[in-house]
């Protein structure tokens, strides 16, 4: 269809439009001039609905492209977003499946002394609050635990039995660090000292309030200070040993709760009782 914006108006005073006005010369008695001024009229207000026509048709048209451009572009962009979450999902599974491929190091000289880590089991622990045994935390501890982490895989699980007869699988590595565990109230006072300031170091680094922190200081500053801790008699010393293994479970058992305390003060007729 021809652009009516394009056509030109006819010339409807020629020659060859005499037919055309001649039924209105005859019909309303005016001369050929006004005859084809009226055409012309007539001509203009039926190009004037075309072009209105023509228009509405172009916005129609104009509307559809865009919306097919808008909907192109939003496929485009719907398949980007696929392609890159594949992507992310891919090498998130690839972190998760080979994850010493992408640990961090730090760009820094290699230091002189290799530090020795707790137990990973001991660290769970410790992150969630819970209560660890001393010994991951001296030197028969810690090289278990560096025993234990260059032989046995990450991903090997063993299914053991809890307190409370529950059974579950468990990383070996967790498992064996478990079976060779010394029970507080059997360390030594060497033993004791050794581990201490290691647990407290690493409280801090998992997390703890420092209210908790300080009272485990405090707790083994005041056993350390008190004057059983140097008494020849081995019973006195061994009583210190037992104190603190028992209060210090008793600490964990009891937060939360009415019975809940500071472990940070001795209680001496427990002491005595021992």
């Amino acid at each position: 269809t021809q652009n009516p914006h394009n056509i030109d108006p006819p010339d409807y005073g020629a020659e060859r439009y005499a037919p055309a006005r001649q039924p209105l010369v005859a019909n309303f008695d005016i001369s050929h001039e006004e005859a084809a001024q009226r055409l012309l009229e007539i001509w203009t207000a039926q190009n004037q609905l075309e072009r209105q026509d023509w228009n509405a048709r172009r916005d129609v048209e104009a509307e559809e492209a865009r919306q097919e451009q808008d909907r192109l572009l939003r496929q485009r962009e719907d398949a980007d977003r696929l392609r890159l979450q594949e992507e992310e999902a891919a090498r998130q599974e690839e972190r998760k499946k080979n994850r010493n491929k992408f640990l961090p190091f730090n760009d820094v000289k290699v230091a002189s002394t290799i530090p020795i880590t707790p137990s990973p089991h001991a660290l769970r622990k410790l992150r969630k609050g819970e209560y660890v045994e001393l010994h991951y935390f001296t030197n028969k501890g810690l090289a278990e635990a560096q025993s234990i982490s260059h032989s046995v895989d990450d991903d090997a699980l063993a299914l053991l039995q809890d307190e409370q007869g529950l059974h579950s699988f468990v990383p070996i590595a967790a498992a064996k660090a478990k079976e060779s565990v010394i029970p507080d109230h059997e360390l030594t006072w060497p033993q004791i000292d050794e581990a201490t300031h290691r647990l407290l170091q690493a409280m801090k680094e998992c997390g703890w309030e420092e209210d908790r922190v300080g009272a485990h200081l405090q707790f083994w500053m005041n056993l350390s200070a008190h004057e059983w801790r140097h008494d020849p008699e081995d019973a006195a010393r061994q009583a210190l040993i037992v104190y603190q293994a028992t209060y210090r479970r008793r600490w964990h058992d009891t937060l939360g709760t009415a019975s809940s305390f500071n472990l940070k003060y001795l209680d001496e007729e427990a002491l005595i009782k021992i």
